[in-house]
């Protein structure tokens, strides 16, 4: 019996108190629905914090210990189900592939074959094999950089063939984090979260963004449209190999959010328009929430389809639930 599941991030809110537990829990219930969108929002308090990691034991390509072999079973990238995830056209040269990176304990091994970096986030896919991996069981990987958690939110894949359980994980790291263009990704997977800091399957994978950097383009539009709710602020959108993303903010009266929650993220739709009116659906979203003075502003960013050569005049529409619309048109050249 196959699964594939698409996260679900909707309307998450996150309090300050025990935001690593909350945010892990987060993510493991959003993963066990299948739903084609993924979002997932956090406030300005989440993404100022990381939780640490305890111990180490990670496993990095050059030391990995090979006991059991997994049969091979192609692109985890280019599954068929997987094609939502915009990873499945990638060129080689901007997948990171491996073929020893893997750790057997009690009988389940699990191997990460191929990883994907570039400025909008990364993306990793792995295969679990072994004994008693029924459909309920789920493995999910979750992500470390120097040893403490990397705050953002995310989404991914996940597929189960006969005793082969597949899996595909994206993430946005939060607004406002600033990965290094090359470093070690530490990652952790595991089927329960109550054993997170516990799991042997920690990983440590080089990731590197420089060669697909030559290939994403950046547009600067810093385009603001008024209304009598509040200000629409389109900064700016980045065009990479495997998404389209947005970066925008919304700007309402008054300190305090509650209060004008018309246009917040966890209201509202989005869509991207590009030269050929074609409206592209979103996938991925994050916020970071913050006062200034006497107004609140929330600084976005949503994933779209990647664009192969963009260029001429696009549009980006914020749609609330009632249906009211803000559209900025702006010309990419």
């Amino acid at each position: 019996m196959s699964k594939t599941y698409q996260d679900d991030f909707n309307n998450i809110v996150v309090p300050v108190e025990q935001v690593d537990l909350v945010i892990q829990k987060a993510v493991s219930k959003g993963q066990k629905h299948l739903k084609a969108k993924r979002r997932m929002i956090m406030g300005a308090s989440v993404l100022l914090l990381c939780a640490c990691i305890f111990g180490s034991g990670f496993v990095a390509p050059s030391m990995a210990k090979v006991l059991v072999n997994i049969p091979f079973v192609g692109s985890v990238f280019e599954r068929e189900k997987f094609a939502t995830s915009g990873l499945g056209n990638l060129a080689d040269e901007d997948v990171a592939k491996f073929d020893d990176l893997q750790i057997t304990d009690q009988g389940i091994t699990v191997a990460i074959r191929e990883a994907y970096y570039d400025q909008t986030g990364f993306a990793v896919g792995y295969v679990v094999s072994g004994a008693e991996l029924s459909d309920e069981r789920n493995f999910h990987a979750y992500f470390y950089y120097n040893g403490r958690a990397i705050s953002g939110g995310g989404g991914g894949w996940h597929d189960k063939i006969d005793n082969m359980y597949i899996g595909l994980e994206q993430f946005q790291p939060g607004a406002g984090l600033t990965l290094p263009d090359s470093f070690d990704l530490e990652v952790v997977i595991t089927d329960d979260l109550e054993e997170l800091k516990r799991s042997p399957y920690r990983f440590k994978i080089p990731v590197s963004r420089t060669g697909v950097d030559e290939k994403t383009k950046e547009a600067l539009v810093m385009k603001a449209i008024d209304t009598g709710e509040g200000t629409l602020l389109v900064k700016k959108v980045l065009f990479t190999p495997a998404a389209t993303e947005v970066e925008y903010e919304f700007i309402q009266p008054g300190s305090d959010r509650k209060r004008y929650r018309g246009y917040s993220v966890g209201n509202c739709t989005f869509k991207l328009i590009d030269s050929s009116g074609v409206a592209l659906e979103p996938g991925s979203s994050l916020r970071q929430g913050r006062p200034e003075g006497e107004k609140w502003v929330d600084n976005c960013r949503v994933d779209f389809p990647s664009m192969k050569e963009p260029a001429g005049n696009m549009a980006f529409e914020l749609i609330s639930q009632e249906g009211r619309k803000i559209r900025a048109d702006f010309e990419v050249k």
